[in-house]
């Protein structure tokens, strides 16, 4: 009988049930089982705030979580939807005296949620700490470099593996009060990092890799973004003269090394500073976006990969790039392009290495543009240069699962004048075999003048694992074409997408009241949805906003179509408002009349809203 099994068969069977089927359908069976999973069984608890209502969360920190609180070994929680998620989760990690939590994951968490956290008592006994943000995350405009990380190092002291992909900016930290006491940088202290061994940082600039590397003597791997100024700062930075070389000694650990480099100068600066680690790592990885003249002295041929990278290795050291090129009057002699194609480490079977011409479209005419990467590649964005009949025939006979075994997004990029994905809708084209469908989840299409509506239909019904579209563009032809169901896109669309993210400048406050009758209708199945509202500048733009009529009518008009939306998307979770073209002084944006509107009007669902320079709903 199933109740005298094992406990190492049951942990077994556990394995392929969530924490709800497990607490609601066996913990309360007997004593037994009751025992095992409150006092035995370690949690694994994913919350995933993507996909759940408000009710749902709070039901799920409420009656599972909070029950199994002191046996939580890690947690991994997503809040890219979620409005204030953390105080329901840290309501149901109260104090207690067996915690256990050691591993925590946090997914598009806010700066000031993300300030709570590391409050909180939990996070003293944590050995693992993973943050991941999205594009327009607040944590990608850090205005002082590390100190996040600083942070994080002097309120987790057990701290084994640590990722903050957090970006400085440059603009951000200039917008600072301009005082003498205002730094650069935060860095870590030495003593606060002794069991620190995995570390992945966002963009920087190399000054801060220079500085950091000595607080991290017993680093094993690292991952950090670099990006130099391309011109000389007022805060002194130097993009001519390079950095001294790390002592090797400081750095006795250190076996994987993952660089992105966004510009020439960085490339240079941070090769420097590692060219005496290169030969101890057992793996390195560079990533690399260059703009350059071929006449360029900081122009990066073949030669120089592989004199200053590939050549430093060990020869048991395995290696992965990912090269994009953008050569300024280089288009009919291709130097820089030819030179990789001599390149010794070209001609090499393990890793393979695939180079592909791009068109110049949007860059300059006398520009040549090419990509380079090897095998298997580990990005997980997919752009449509990525497939093209120019590609080796060794590649187009691999499994395109292992040649992308992460890749998980297709870019689609409408402005590259003759862009390969009106091939990828063909279903006789060799190189509809080159995609990994299977492992698509999401399609970002940036402009629409060269993809029909017929032809997106056709990528979608074949990337049928896809839930996710996001869709920018001026034109409004894919908009029109939803509204409408042209070529059945809206009905596909409905069948297959859960989160939908639509950005036309077509879609003003003139016309808003009609776009959400028209696609509430089309669309009623979305369970995220977020669009853009934009300055029609005409008569009809809201100039009036900085007068007290103006903001009531800007606010009611807003009202009006968040009530609109939240009453015809039944199955809503999350819906997303942004608006774009406004200055801040004629925004149509005004949080504390939006919240007290909607606050009067009692919704008949339960909601937190989020409001500032955009509104974000949770349902």
């Amino acid at each position: 009988m199933f109740e005298f099994l094992s406990i190492d068969v049951l942990y077994e069977i556990c394995a392929y049930l969530t924490p709800v089927d497990i607490l609601r359908s066996l913990a309360s069976l007997n004593k037994r089982f009751s025992t095992i999973f409150m006092y035995q069984f370690l949690w694994h608890i994913h919350i995933d705030g993507d996909r759940m209502s408000l009710l749902t969360f709070n039901d799920f920190c409420e009656n599972i979580l909070k029950v199994v609180r002191h046996r939580v070994v890690s947690l991994r929680i997503t809040f890219k939807h979620v409005v204030g998620g953390w105080s329901l989760v840290s309501s149901a990690l109260k104090y207690h005296q067996t915690m256990l939590l050691r591993h925590v994951q946090l997914i598009d968490i806010q700066p000031y949620e993300f300030d709570k956290f590391l409050c909180n008592h939990l996070t003293k006994q944590l050995h693992t700490l993973i943050v991941d943000v999205t594009e327009h995350n607040p944590f990608n405009y850090q205005a002082m470099e590390g100190a996040y990380l600083a942070k994080v190092c002097s309120c987790l002291p057990a701290l084994t593996i640590c990722r903050l992909p957090f970006n400085f900016c440059r603009i951000s930290h200039k917008k600072l009060l301009k005082s003498s006491t205002t730094p650069l940088m935060s860095l870590p202290n030495v003593f606060n990092t002794t069991y620190l061994h995995t570390l992945t940082v966002g963009v920087n600039t190399s000054r801060f890799l220079e500085h950091l590397l000595p607080c991290i003597p017993f680093i094993q791997n690292l991952s950090i973004g670099i990006a130099d100024p391309v011109v000389i700062d007022d805060d002194g930075f130097d993009i001519v003269s390079m950095p001294v070389a790390v002592d090797a000694r400081l750095l006795r650990n250190l076996v994987r090394v993952r660089v992105n480099c966004l510009n020439t100068i960085s490339f240079h600066r941070t090769i420097v500073l590692l060219s005496c680690v290169l030969d101890q790592l057992i793996h390195f990885s560079l990533k690399l976006n260059s703009y350059a003249s071929a006449c360029d002295p900081f122009a990066i041929s073949g030669d120089i990969i592989q004199q200053t990278c590939i050549d430093r290795l060990k020869p048991s050291a395995s290696y992965a790039l990912d090269l994009s090129f953008n050569i300024e009057k280089d288009l009919k002699e291709k130097k820089i392009y030819n030179s990789f194609v001599k390149a010794a480490f070209f001609r090499r079977q393990k890793p393979r290495v695939i180079i592909q011409e791009r068109n110049n479209w949007g860059i300059g005419r006398d520009h040549h543009c090419f990509i380079l990467y090897t095998s298997p590649y580990n990005g997980t964005k997919l752009q449509t240069h990525f497939f093209s009949e120019h590609l080796p025939v060794s590649s187009k006979s691999m499994d395109p699962t292992g040649l992308f075994p992460r890749a998980n997004e297709l870019f689609i990029e409408g402005f590259n004048g003759g862009s390969s994905h009106h091939e990828l809708s063909k279903s006789r084209k060799p190189m509809l075999s080159f995609v990994p469908w299977s492992l698509l989840t999401k399609i970002v299409i940036d402009g629409s003048y060269f993809i029909s509506a017929a032809e997106l239909e056709a990528i979608l019904r074949m990337s049928y694992n896809v839930h996710t579209l996001q869709i920018k563009e001026d034109n409004g032809s894919l908009c029109r074409a939803i509204l409408f169901d042209t070529a059945n896109l809206a009905t596909r669309i409905n069948q297959q997408i859960k989160s939908f993210d639509m950005d036309a400048e077509s879609i003003t406050l003139r016309n808003g009241e009609y776009f959400c009758k028209r696609i509430s209708n089309r669309l009623s199945d979305l369970k995220h949805f977020s669009f853009s509202l934009h300055n029609s500048h005409d008569e009809f733009g809201w100039h009036s906003s900085n007068t007290r009529h103006g903001q009531i009518t800007c606010t009611e008009r807003i009202v009006n179509h968040i009530c609109y939306l939240l009453d015809h998307f039944q199955q809503l979770v999350s819906l997303d408002m942004s608006f774009v073209g406004w200055t801040f002084t004629a925004t149509p944006c005004f949080s504390y009349l939006i919240r007290r509107q909607l606050h009067e009007l009692l919704l008949n669902r339960p909601y937190r809203v989020r409001c500032s320079e955009k509104i974000q709903i949770w349902l």
